[in-house]
């Protein structure tokens, strides 16, 4: 585990190490006790932001790219009559990464399509990058954010 916090890349140490805490349970602190010693300092602020809010890989990989590029942004927000959001920009502007395995059934296509039609209804802007685009091609993902951003600017 302290191998991956100094050696691996961001996204994959914060994967690991969210992951030994929440589905392996090793304690937090015994973590932070192993990488106590001042040349840790990069691998501490790693595990802080092993934080628990982001359900996947794609999630963490997105909100290392909203980071980087200074988004603000909340994470894991209920809006009522929609339900959990994977981001929320500004107070209107949801963001959902969303895998294959998300869809894997009709119904779960069918939920997905009423949480969209929830979130227009009440005002909000949607949208859903997949993995491979946050991954393969974060300027795109980035472009279109600011598109959005913009518009909304616009007409104000």
């Amino acid at each position: 585990m302290i191998h991956a916090l100094v050696c691996l890349p961001e996204v994959d140490a914060i994967s690991i190490a969210q992951s030994a805490i929440q589905q392996f349970g090793i304690p937090r602190a015994l973590l932070e006790s192993e990488i106590s010693a001042n040349y840790y300092g990069n691998a501490r602020r790693l595990l802080a932001k092993a934080d628990g809010l982001s359900e996947s890989v794609p999630e963490i990989s997105a909100r290392l790219l909203f980071e980087s590029e200074g988004l603000t942004f909340r994470r894991q927000v209920k809006i009522r009559g929609v339900g959990r959001v994977d981001f929320l920009i500004g107070r209107w502007l949801i963001v959902e990464v969303n895998g294959y395995a998300f869809h894997s059934s009709r119904e779960a296509w069918r939920k997905d399509m009423a949480r969209l039609n929830a979130a227009q209804a009440r005002g909000f802007d949607l949208l859903s990058f997949a993995p491979e685009q946050i991954w393969n091609n974060p300027e795109q993902v980035m472009d279109e954010i600011r598109a959005v951003l913009a518009l909304h600017d616009e007409q104000r």
